[in-house]
């Protein structure tokens, strides 16, 4: 028979073969594609550089130094190109969302909750857009104005209250995202939800949407160690919360106040409407009539209960809150920072806000939406902005069909991630000319407009296809009637002008640093 040591020497050779074999596959997957000799291997080289929080940059670099096409992973591929984005995120071609997305998926009492955003099933994703589709229309949106209009009144009285009456520094960025919650307070459930009035992160919401931000960005890179950890069965069977997300428990929480009655545990254990007698008053109609996005949900729930399930009315509270705060406050901080550091720019949008003032066209002191909307030079700013600082900054990735994907001279198998990060497409130079880094709002006021409309369909800061986010005609209305309510009201100034601001990129960009000095204008 065979010796010990020679059966040792058999294992250790199997061991080994296997080993060569899995990393000549793993290196064979996408072998035409160049990238960091580490990324070919494996995807711990992506997740450190997520966890590092300076992705954005670093996918530049990669993309300046590689080409269109960087292997970020064994089998993920950055792909920065023009006339592409069809091919992958168009209606029809077969492109479905990573695992990227289902680390962001919500468990409730122990079951994954997919929301809107986070289900990589086409047909879920349908069937869970088509009944609040209409709320998030361009229709819709004079009806929702007077909300935001109510919140900004506030959001400028505790701005002179607190800074333009004190001369103290103003950390703008702080009160921009308290704002953007307070928006989504009245949108959602037709009241603020505390921010503007406290000055302070109300039950640590800011904080949380943060953390999840965080944590699930990193995971993402790697899907399965969410399922050895968050959401493992034993995890999730013995020790999980009924409710895994505090958005989503605030969310309740808010939900329970609306519905006087109710079952208003505070400790979030699951969904709400377990009371029969609180399920009848609201399947008979008699919860409060308001325009806003909770009432709206409801009426949907009564139509029709089996689609519009309790669990479901909490993912649509949870995209609401997670998704309508943390972006739109980016985008907002992006618009101030860069007509601060650009005083030329910030001059010709006060002209053209003075001018249409003058001319009747801009009311006070909160302009119009059909108003605003009018006023080109804003328009360009606020679109500069979203170029070049989309709130959403990693690949956004799909998985390549059974077709394939041929990208000029590679083919890409089926099974292989790809994605188009914004932050690195709306920087391209072929797209944007040579100062695509630069800021330029007026190259969206090119008298080619063949050039601005080819620019226009290279921005994928609000996604691209049957994926576009669904609320990006309210993120439009929030920026183009605040932008003109702050420059009309105030002369503002950077408290150090001469120092940059630090971004942080965890798929949502954040950033820190907008630190202002504010006076009435006269």
């Amino acid at each position: 028979m065979f010796s010990t040591s020679f059966i040792a020497l058999l294992l250790r050779s199997i061991i080994l073969l296997l080993v060569v074999y899995q990393v000549t596959w793993t290196y064979a997957r996408v072998r035409d594609v160049p990238g960091p000799l580490l990324a070919k291997f494996t995807n711990l080289w992506r997740l450190i550089v997520v966890w590092r929080r300076d992705s954005h940059d670093v996918y530049v670099k990669l993309h300046e130094k590689y080409g269109d096409l960087v292997r970020l992973g064994p089998n993920c591929v950055s792909i920065c190109k023009p006339d592409v984005i069809q091919s992958i995120y168009g209606i029809q071609k077969g492109f479905v969302k990573s695992d990227f997305y289902a680390v962001w998926q919500n468990v409730i009492n122990g079951k994954r909750t997919p929301s809107l955003v986070f289900t990589t099933d086409e047909a879920q994703h349908a069937a869970m857009k088509r009944p609040i589709a209409p709320a998030f229309s361009l229709s819709t949106l004079v009806e929702f104005e007077p909300l935001i209009d109510s919140t900004t009144a506030v959001f400028l009285s505790r701005l002179d209250e607190l800074y333009a009456s004190t001369a103290s520094v103003c950390d703008l960025g702080k009160w921009l995202q308290y704002y953007a919650f307070d928006v989504i307070g009245e949108l959602t459930f037709s009241k603020r939800l505390g921010f503007l009035e406290s000055g302070t992160d109300v039950e640590n919401i800011v904080s949380s949407v943060a953390a999840n931000f965080d944590r699930c960005s990193v995971l993402g890179q790697m899907p399965w160690l969410d399922y050895l950890t968050y959401k493992n069965p034993i995890y999730l069977r013995f020790f999980a919360k009924p409710v895994s997300s505090p958005v989503i428990s605030f969310g309740q929480r808010r939900l329970q106040e609306r519905l006087k009655g109710g079952d208003d545990d505070e400790s979030g254990d699951g969904p709400t409407f377990r009371d029969p007698a609180l399920r009848a008053k609201v399947l008979h109609g008699t919860t409060p009539n308001k325009p806003d996005f909770l009432s709206r949900y409801l009426v949907l729930q009564k139509e029709q209960p089996d689609l519009v399930t309790d669990r479901q009315l909490l993912t649509y509270l949870f995209i609401n809150i997670n998704a309508g705060s943390d972006t739109i406050g980016s985008t907002l901080r992006a618009v101030f920072y860069y007509l601060l550091k650009n005083p030329s720019s910030m001059t010709e949008l006060q002209v053209e806000l003075k001018d249409a003032r003058h001319a009747g066209k801009l009311s006070a002191p909160l302009g119009t939406w059909t108003e605003c909307q009018a006023l080109p030079y804003l328009g360009a700013v606020i679109k500069e902005a979203i170029r070049l600082n989309p709130a959403l900054a990693l690949p956004l990735e799909r998985v390549v069909p059974a077709a394939g994907l041929q990208i000029g001279d590679v083919h890409l198998l089926p099974g292989t991630i790809v994605g188009i990060n914004p932050w690195v497409l709306q920087r391209d130079k072929r797209i944007f000319g040579d100062d695509a880094a630069d800021w330029q709002p007026r190259r969206w006021l090119h008298p080619n407009t063949e050039k601005v409309k080819y620019m226009d369909q290279h921005i994928l800061s609000f996604g691209a296809g049957k994926r576009t986010c669904l609320g990006r005609h309210i993120a439009m209305l929030e920026l183009t009637k605040l932008v003109p309510a702050l420059v009309m009201r105030y002369d503002m100034r950077l408290a150090e002008p001469d120092k940059d601001w630090r971004v942080h990129n965890s798929w949502a960009v954040r950033q820190e640093g907008l630190n202002v000095i504010l006076k009435r204008r006269e």
